[in-house]
């Protein structure tokens, strides 16, 4: 579930439903953006576990860590876990990029509901 490739039928599905609503002036698709930058500590990971609260006022998150230092890919994996599923069972999307194959691995295996995308996946912004 955490590669684009992968991308669970369900997640498209409310994607283009969403797309059609905006069309149709029915519903708006608001993504929000973070870009955290430095070293991912303890403090900043609790910060990110908060992400839940945008549930009601956003469709998508984004989180970009390009720009980031994910200390502990674990414990990030970890924190993302609940927020990820508040935002699935709302019928939204967590996506992460800049994902390293450690934290890939801790994602997996935390069973967070998000996708993620490698940061060399991302062509480079000019």
């Amino acid at each position: 579930m955490n590669s684009l490739s992968a991308a669970p039928a369900a997640a498209t599905r409310r994607a283009a439903t969403a797309r059609s609503a905006a069309v149709a002036g029915e519903q708006a698709w608001l993504t929000t953006i973070l870009r955290p930058a430095g070293s991912l500590d303890q403090a900043a990971v609790g910060r990110l576990a908060t992400l839940g609260r945008l549930t009601a006022a956003s469709d998508m998150i984004v989180v970009d860590l390009t720009a980031a230092d994910v200390r502990d890919p674990r414990a990030l994996a970890t924190a993302l876990r609940e927020p990820a599923a508040e935002f699935e069972r709302a019928g939204g999307c967590l996506l992460v990029i800049g994902v390293s194959p450690a934290l890939a691995a801790e994602l997996d295996r935390a069973a967070v509901p998000a996708l993620s995308l490698a940061g060399d996946a991302m062509p480079a912004l000019r």
